[in-house]
């Protein structure tokens, strides 16, 4: 038999809120109660007693009552109280995928994940698509620290070159940096410096991923620029990385710094969906990278024209 919800007037309650006392096996025993008919309206403590525990009664039973009064059948609130159980098992499953990770000293008795592996296993699993948000990058162009900036990369870089099918994107906060000398530049002075120092000392592969950028960071007043401060890495559209950290030398070995790594599909798609909706719109714009200004020669090349 199929059953259909009435409208309610007013939705009963959000999911979360709705009945937070009750686990989902609690739910569905309710539901089974009121299906057999051995729970009916009006609803009330003495009758309510014998399925649900005293801590919760009172609760259950206004719930219970408002969706009565909502229009609700005894079949159509044990429907509703089933969805409600698969969607706390659901939660709750996703929450036990949930991994701290950290950067910074490694303190006796806890076991987060390191921030550089997982990016590092990120990257090199990806298959289909790979999402970057970052705020600060490398400035290094010579030495250690220019070949440890570039290595950080360099698993991304690997597995765009070794998969044709792989498409990466990264959002990018671009700086500007005003001085006395440029009392007033074309905000595209800054982003082809940005472009330039990325896919010239930092980006170590022969394929380039698409960047993009948040052109309000340029605006000539300094009180109504905006910064890209979001950190984050989607992969496939099923693992999220969530964190403080930069992808930066830095930011993965040397800060203190926290995050979470998530396998959930449902986030990490509305996540993708955000930024898509912000390019769209064109609060974001691309930062057109489909080729380097010259070939790469080292540390010690001379700067290009434009940086």
């Amino acid at each position: 038999m199929t059953v259909r919800l009435v409208e309610p007037a007013q939705p009963a309650a959000s999911s979360s809120a709705m009945l937070p006392g009750l686990a989902a096996t609690a739910l569905e025993d309710l539901a089974s109660v009121l299906e057999a008919g051995r729970l009916r309206a009006p609803f009330n403590r003495g009758a309510a007693r014998r399925h649900v525990s005293e801590a919760i009664l009172d609760e259950v039973v206004q719930e219970l009552n408002a969706l009565h009064a909502q229009g609700f059948t005894a079949s159509q609130t044990a429907l509703l109280l089933r969805t409600l159980a698969r969607e706390r098992r659901h939660r709750q499953h996703a929450a036990e995928r949930v991994e701290l990770v950290w950067s910074g000293p490694e303190v006796p008795g806890t076991a987060p994940r390191d921030t550089a592996v997982v990016v590092r296993t990120l990257c090199s699993a990806a298959r289909r698509s790979v999402l970057i948000a970052n705020f600060a990058f490398d400035r290094a162009r010579e030495g250690e620290a220019w070949a440890r900036a570039r290595a950080l990369w360099q698993p991304l870089a690997d597995a765009m070159d070794a998969r044709p099918e792989l498409s990466v994107r990264i959002f990018a906060n671009v700086e500007r940096k005003d001085s006395p000398d440029i009392p007033d530049s074309d905000p595209s002075l800054w982003v082809n410096r940005f472009r330039s120092h990325f896919t010239n000392y930092l980006w170590p592969g022969t394929r380039l991923p698409e960047l993009y950028y948040d052109p309000r960071s340029l605006a000539s007043e300094p009180g109504e620029r905006a910064i890209l401060h979001a950190k984050c890495i989607v992969v496939d559209d099923t693992r999220v990385f969530l964190t403080s950290a930069n992808f930066t030398q830095a930011g993965q070995h040397r800060n203190l710094e926290a995050g979470l790594l998530l396998e959930d599909p449902a986030l990490a798609r509305d996540l993708t969906a955000q930024f898509d909706a912000l390019l769209q719109q064109s609060w974001l714009l691309p930062i057109h990278a489909t080729a380097r200004l010259g070939r790469f020669r080292g540390p010690n090349r001379s700067q290009d024209l434009d940086d």
